[in-house]
């Protein structure tokens, strides 16, 4: 599929939030991050939310967006009733995410790449 196909797939399933800050003086997106809700089995199909892709540009950093993405995400993970929201993310940022009460996680986190 190309781009704007998935992304067409993106908006119909429901599942998936892309929020975005834009520079309107410049006419350049400068931040964004998604947030995808899945339905758990486990958990009676109760919906679970789970951050990906929290993307500040580098001329945009301490401008407060990341803070205001999170926000978004975190309050609206709520406000769809989701029974918890994850992320993902590298050492160096916990502090970071930590300032919006998010916790380390004790599970292990596995992967296979099958792309570059």
């Amino acid at each position: 599929m190309i781009l704007c196909e998935t992304f067409e797939h993106m908006k119909k399933s429901g599942d998936y939030y892309v929020t975005v800050v834009e520079d309107t003086n410049l006419g350049q997106i400068v931040a964004t991050a998604t947030l995808v809700i899945e339905h758990k089995f486990t958990h009676s199909c109760a919906k679970r939310g789970r951050i990906e892709d929290v993307v500040v540009s580098g001329e945009c950093r301490g401008k407060q967006l990341g803070k205001l993405l999170m926000s978004t995400l975190t309050l609206l993970s709520k406000r769809l009733n989701c029974y918890k929201i994850t992320l993902e993310c590298l050492p160096k940022n916990v502090a970071f995410y930590k300032k919006f009460g998010y916790l380390v996680s004790e599970e292990n986190y596995m992967f296979q790449r099958f792309f570059n």
